[in-house]
């Protein structure tokens, strides 16, 4: 069987590669990781030869290459630690279609790598192979087995879902999974309490501010805390602290009367971890599938409560203001909102960090007069452009060392992701080494690993989208004209619109002693 395999006189570093997962389905037992070991350390055995290597992801997807042992293994291969790779057949690799067959008909060629799939009779190194001519078909086969068992994946949760079950990854806060049926939720001795208290403070006439502030009192944990207590939480977010919107967010969920609500994203396919929202007319509604913290009156009460307290001039909440969007706080980085005082009948901005915590000493406030500000900024922008009607030069070189380089602020950016995805993939293989020492149990490495797994694959997208901006960035004379144009129109222009300030003005910070800088975009790329 192993005769058509022959090796030269070259070193060759092996690595054996095995993956097993669920998705395997009726040939779990054949393609064991016990099954693939002895098959491909046979074939060694028959060609006197060991492995460097032996490389398994346990419980591992084909339809993916994030994946901690082969992503250990390509480092050992730019490493030159190895520089033969075997499986027992191409599926073991991996099920894309399109990422497998780059691997196989690209990297490992282009590096020098020899790559063997033994039962696919497959060897990048020899070309009588007959398995090399079918390996496109071979390819492709696999991802539709991959595609097939994605669709009956879901399908399969999508009738759990239509039945009730509990498919998400962490129940409501105030619920556990039922130790005895995971699909089932069980009030949290911990945290229901805690909701049902809520839900009372707020029909005693409490605000949802107010209510924050007695739970941050009072010392409860917030629901935050309690989801990711096996996990890290950034310290800047401030988790522990109680907001009045995670109080808001408790105040609506109907999942507290007894109703499963599920269906509201998915995957954008089989093959991505990105997820998008789902219309409200699809989303799964099964009412009484588990006890209820809160009865179905007095939520409906609460909804009412919540309803009229939103109400306020529609007028006003439609206004379109000119400078929304662009206004930062100078000390915290956050967002400056806009807000109207209705006892003073004025519009004002302050850091939203402060509005939100001011209570705990967080960041300062920044209390400006809206309409002044706007009045300044454009001011501002007029004195600019007058001066640049003088002296071209003189306002270019003035703008600029104002404003921070947009190619730069990009690569920071992207740098900044770079280091959080190579984080989060450590973590991953941290996992896998924490589940294989037997450190955590199966079901809390999947859930892990899985929540980790999400996170790359927003990193990975927010990498990409910031990669396409910057090659988009041009470096040529057509910005300095395009930027003549924006002053010349701006300058006609009695009331600025809030379009043409954004084209004019990158950001605006205010410090705590409610000094303004202004960043421009003109005379820079964006």
């Amino acid at each position: 069987m192993y005769n058509r395999y022959f090796f030269d006189d070259m070193n060759y570093y092996i690595a054996l590669y095995i993956r097993l997962s669920r998705e395997d389905g009726d040939d779990l037992e054949s393609e064991s990781i016990t099954n693939q070991r002895s098959l491909l350390l046979n074939f060694l055995d028959s060609h006197k030869l060991k492995p460097v290597e032996i490389y398994i992801d346990d419980g591992f997807s084909g339809g993916n290459f994030e994946r901690p042992a082969f992503k250990r293994m390509l480092t050992d291969l730019e490493n030159k630690k190895i520089n033969c790779v075997i499986t027992k057949d191409l599926s073991r690799l991996g099920r894309d279609f399109i990422e497998t067959g780059r691997y196989v008909e690209r990297y490992f060629p282009e590096n020098r790598i020899r790559y063997i799939a033994l039962n696919d009779d497959i060897d990048t190194f020899n070309e009588h192979c007959g398995g090399s001519d079918m390996m496109p078909f071979k390819l492709g086969m696999n991802d539709m087995y991959a595609k097939d068992i994605s669709k009956k994946v879901r399908a399969t949760l999508y009738n759990m879902k239509r039945d009730g079950k509990f498919c998400g990854s962490h129940p409501s806060y105030g619920y556990l999974r039922d130790p005895e049926d995971k699909h089932h939720l069980i009030p949290d001795p911990e945290t229901a309490p805690i909701v049902k208290k809520i839900f009372e403070l707020y029909l005693d006439g409490y605000g949802i501010s107010k209510i924050a502030d007695i739970m941050k009192k009072e010392g409860y944990i917030t629901p935050i805390v309690r989801k990711l207590r096996e996990e890290s939480v950034p310290k800047k977010y401030h988790p522990e602290i109680w907001k009045p919107a995670t109080v808001n967010n408790i105040l609506r969920n109907r999942t507290y009367t007894g109703c499963t609500i599920q269906h509201t994203s998915q995957n954008v396919n089989y093959k991505s971890k990105i997820r998008r929202k789902v219309p409200k007319s699809e989303w799964m509604i099964k009412e009484n599938t588990h006890e209820a913290l809160i009865d179905k009156d007095t939520f409906d009460i609460v909804q009412c409560m919540r309803n009229k307290s939103n109400n306020y001039d529609e007028n006003r909440r439609n206004v379109d203001y000119a400078l929304s969007g662009l206004v930062y706080c100078k000390d915290c980085g956050q967002r400056m909102s806009i807000n109207y005082d209705k006892y003073r009948d004025r519009t004002f901005m302050n850091c939203t960090t402060y509005r939100r915590m001011s209570k705990y000493n967080i960041c300062f406030s920044h209390y400006v007069n809206y309409k002044k500000l706007e009045k300044t900024i454009n001011d501002s922008i007029r004195k600019l452009a007058n001066k640049y009607k003088k002296d071209e030069k003189e306002f270019e070189s003035l703008i600029k060392n104002q404003y921070i380089d947009p190619k730069e602020e990009l690569r920071i950016k992207i740098n900044s992701l770079k280091k959080e995805l190579s984080s989060l993939e450590n973590k991953q293989d941290t996992l896998y080494d924490d589940r294989f020492n037997g450190i955590i149990t199966v079901e809390t490495y999947q859930r892990l690993y899985n929540a980790t797994e999400n996170k790359i694959g927003t990193v990975k997208m927010n990498i990409r989208e910031l990669g396409n901006k910057l090659k988009n960035i041009k470096d040529d004379d057509s910005l300095v004209l395009n930027n003549k144009k924006i002053i010349e129109d701006f300058l006609s222009i009695k009331e600025p619109t809030k379009e043409m300030l954004h084209k004019i003005i990158d950001k605006i910070y205010i410090n705590k002693d409610k000094e303004v800088e202004v960043h421009y975009k003109v005379c820079n790329n964006q």
